[in-house]
């Protein structure tokens, strides 16, 4: 009989312990991140394309119309009145345009466009075009190379640093006047033409860009699958963070030159817009990263991240709250901060390269992305 219940006792154990095994098994498997699966991911693309590409490619075009619009004026009745509207005007342009470098990829690549919009000039060639021979139409303006175009060259006619009566009298009194009121207004009109197209690429009615990012399958040469997507958004991120850190800060810094500041390499110095110009950049990455414009989080890149790594999203939102506030923390002009402020410059500087680190290792691992090659690497 003893022998019975010792059997019996030891019968129950075991069953007590594999059911205390199994309970162990089944808290941890709760606890435990759960990788969303294809359906949720396809959920943040469409968010990320509806909440923040189109309505961001929207802006562009908008404020390129009024650009336009506000050049025609200054070229029609050049006033200070109206050369404060234009350069405005220009300013509020780059806001949602330096807001959409991060997804700066499809359409503006393959169609050319980045560089037609936004690419240095040499302002040697621009003074040429002013006192050449060809007629200055939108046609003209479209032929020439990206070095003598873009958002660059509009600055380069509406802006001298402070000096708004040297830009005044360009327009008045100049020999050329005529030539630079009517580049001005080609240049502008060029533009607008650019962002249009730019626009229609993406948009669902017109363009199949939007549909391609959102709907991967085997039979869509540029997305086969939704990780495909998910890394060239990761990918775009990272290489933005980078390109703010060594070539928009450390460039100018002197990074390059030994530690001597270079302010001739700043991206906007006519307009002193380099500053606003970083700002919008980083606001750019977070508004894929939250999947909004509005600084909160939706349907973004941050809802696959807090599913795994709820510690890794809140880092990423600190790192881009820091990197904005710090680079807003310049002084201005930029020119003059890079070399009596190298302090806050540095400042920005290290908290870029820290929203780089995390977007490149925490959120590349948390997610299982691949990191491709950066032709900004080690510059």
């Amino acid at each position: 009989m003893r022998a019975l219940l010792s059997r019996w006792s030891r019968v129950a154990f075991a069953s007590s312990f594999a059911a205390a095994l199994v309970a162990l098994v089944l808290v941890m498997a709760t606890c435990a991140p759960v990788p969303l699966g294809d359906g949720e991911k396809r959920v943040v693309v469409r968010g990320i394309a509806e909440a923040v590409i189109l309505p961001t490619l929207d802006d562009v075009v908008a404020r390129a119309e009024a650009m336009t619009a506000a050049n025609e004026q200054l070229a029609t009745t050049p006033s200070q009145a109206n050369l404060d509207a234009a350069q405005d005007a220009w300013r509020a342009a780059r806001i949602p345009w330096k807001e959409g470098e991060a997804f700066a990829f499809g359409p503006a690549m393959d169609l050319r466009i980045v560089a037609a919009i936004d690419q240095t000039i040499d302002a040697t060639k621009v003074e040429m075009e002013i006192v050449g021979t060809g007629t200055l139409s939108e046609s003209y303006v479209d032929s020439l190379g990206a070095n003598r175009k873009g958002f660059h060259a509009i600055e380069y006619l509406l802006f001298r640093g402070d000096d708004d009566a040297d830009v005044l009298v360009s327009l008045t009194t100049d020999a050329q006047v005529a030539r630079r009121r009517d580049l001005l207004v080609a240049l502008s009109q060029n533009l607008e033409r650019k962002t249009t197209e730019l626009r229609s690429a993406w948009a669902i009615d017109g363009g199949q860009y939007i549909t391609k990012l959102a709907e991967p399958g085997s039979s869509n040469n540029a997305y086969p699958t939704i990780k495909a997507v998910i890394d060239t958004l990761v990918n775009e991120s990272v290489f933005l963070s980078e390109l703010i850190a060594n070539n928009k800060l450390g460039k100018p810094m002197g990074t390059a030159s030994g530690g001597t500041p270079q302010p001739e390499l700043e991206e906007s110095g006519p307009s002193d817009n380099s500053i606003a110009d970083m700002a919008g950049n980083l606001r750019s990455i977070r508004n894929v990263y939250l999947g909004t414009r509005t600084g909160a989080a939706d349907r973004g890149i941050s809802q696959l991240v807090a599913a795994q790594s709820p510690e890794t999203d809140q880092a990423v939102r600190d790192a881009l709250d820091g990197a904005i506030r710090a680079v807003e923390a310049i002084p201005r002009p930029y020119r003059t901060a890079l070399v009596e402020h190298q302090s806050d410059v540095e400042a920005a500087h290290e908290a870029v390269k820290t929203l780089k680190r995390i977007l490149a290792t925490e959120v590349v691992a948390v997610l299982g992305a691949t990191l491709k090659f950066n032709d900004n690497d080690g510059d």
